[in-house]
């Protein structure tokens, strides 16, 4: 069954699926905190719905593409790309590793944030994808963004606030300098669950944390 919802502050509507994956504050998060420029040519990692892609185009970006393993992904995200009179999006099923492309300027993702498990996920193909990493590691992702990116491109993206250390070595080992850094909690007073991240390819020494992002209420989180 499909759902229409809105991406928070902004005029995006989407379709949802209840079978896959959805729009949670992690997305809306990350909407917020990329900074699109209008010349930008923008590459999201795990598509899904397309709302990612389809919020960096509204914001400006010259044109973009959303890969995904599912076709139904892509089915899903290219009706939402009609359903808001997006022209400038394509979409494509395709793994990371295998994907071939001209260099972006921007890279987003909304990746997995946990190591394989037998949870009972395992049963939906869409929602295991979306929240185990057995298809896309952390080495997976930071390898082929720096494959995928002009020089002085920028990937983005949100995780979890305890794989940070992890996430940041991977990183590093590619190249991939940390840029900007904005961290994401329930309220002020509670530790962080998530962390945003900008980074650039092969960018010069030099990192802003900027202002906790606070989970609105009625946000999922």
């Amino acid at each position: 069954m499909k759902k229409t919802d809105y991406l928070p502050g902004t005029s995006l509507r989407l379709l949802q699926r209840d079978d896959m994956f959805r729009l949670n504050s992690d997305t809306v998060a990350l909407s917020t905190f990329v900074k699109v420029r209008k010349t930008d040519r923008i590459l999201d990692i795990g598509t899904n719905n397309g709302v990612l892609l389809l919020s960096c185009l509204l914001q400006g970006g010259k044109e973009g593409v959303g890969i995904d393993l599912f076709v139904e992904a892509i089915e899903l995200a290219e009706e939402n790309a009609r359903l808001n009179h997006i022209v400038n999006a394509k979409f494509t099923v395709s793994n990371l590793a295998d994907y071939l492309d001209q260099p972006f300027d921007l890279i987003v993702c909304n990746p997995p944030y946990f190591k394989e498990s037998t949870s009972d996920l395992q049963r939906n193909s869409f929602r295991w994808a979306a929240r185990y990493e057995t298809s896309l590691p952390m080495e997976m992702l930071t390898q082929h963004s720096f494959r995928l990116l002009k020089e002085k491109g920028r990937l983005c993206l949100v995780h979890r606030a305890d794989r940070i250390v992890e996430l940041i070595s991977y990183l590093s080992k590619q190249h991939l300098t940390v840029k900007r850094i904005r961290f994401i909690h329930h309220t002020i007073a509670q530790p962080a669950v998530g962390v945003l991240i900008e980074v650039m390819k092969n960018g010069a020494d030099g990192c802003i944390v900027e202002a906790p992002y606070i989970i609105k209420k009625g946000e999922s989180a």
